[in-house]
């Protein structure tokens, strides 16, 4: 009688220690699955941005081609706004991204999702600039704002300052000391106009909410 005694609590033992294991063998599975499921998640918005990355490529060319076509007329003296998204001036205080909303000091603010520039239906800042139109591609939505890098707007007066200009060879000048600031020098000789800074911010709105910026400068 006491053998068998023995072994039923052997086998009670035995059991015990299979349903530990079982449970660590579970709790292993649960942390590996959540483990892929992180790796995936990354990797996703990885792809998300990368996807991002290259709409916004493709829709600052559109808009360079279109101040390509314009830059020698005198639409780009003004704002314009509206489907163009242009502004003749720098816009100094823009805060294309949002990073001021709900501070103390909100700067101009991008009215990227045709809503007034609102957050949770309260309108914030006192600058509401509108982008351009929405250009589709692909999955994403692209829109853009183009701002000349002058203080004013109106024609180019060559040496007023009031423009931000690209860096010019200093060889011109009969030197070689490589490149010279980006003030226009009234006094270096050139045979046509200097040219204009303009930045192309984009923002794309991609699947599961996924938002991306990028700018571009040029000059014609």
């Amino acid at each position: 009688m006491n053998l068998c005694r023995k072994e039923s609590r052997q086998r009670g033992v035995t059991l015990v220690f299979a349903l530990l294991a079982l449970v660590a063998l579970t709790l292993g599975s649960v942390a590996l699955i959540r483990a892929v499921d992180t790796g995936v998640l990354a990797l996703g918005n990885l792809a998300f941005k990368q996807s991002g990355l290259m709409a916004g490529g493709r829709a600052a060319e559109q808009a360079l081609t279109w101040l390509a076509g314009e830059v020698n007329g005198s639409n780009l003296y003004k704002d314009i706004g509206g489907d163009t998204g242009y502004y003749a001036t720098s816009i100094d205080t823009l805060d294309a991204t949002g990073a001021t909303v709900g501070t103390a000091n909100v700067q101009a603010q991008v009215d990227w999702d045709s809503n007034g520039c609102k957050v949770y239906g309260v309108p914030v800042g006192v600058v509401c600039i509108q982008p351009s139109r929405v250009i589709e591609v692909g999955a994403d939505k692209v829109r853009y704002v183009i701002t000349r890098m002058c203080s004013a707007e109106g024609p180019i007066v060559m040496g007023d300052g009031q423009c931000a200009r690209p860096p010019i060879p200093d060889v011109v000048a009969g030197n070689s000391k490589g490149l010279s600031n980006q003030a226009y020098e009234p006094d270096v000789p050139t045979d046509e106009a200097p040219a204009t800074m303009y930045r192309v911010i984009t923002r794309t709105l991609g699947p599961k909410g996924t938002v991306t910026f990028t700018e571009t400068m040029a000059h014609f």
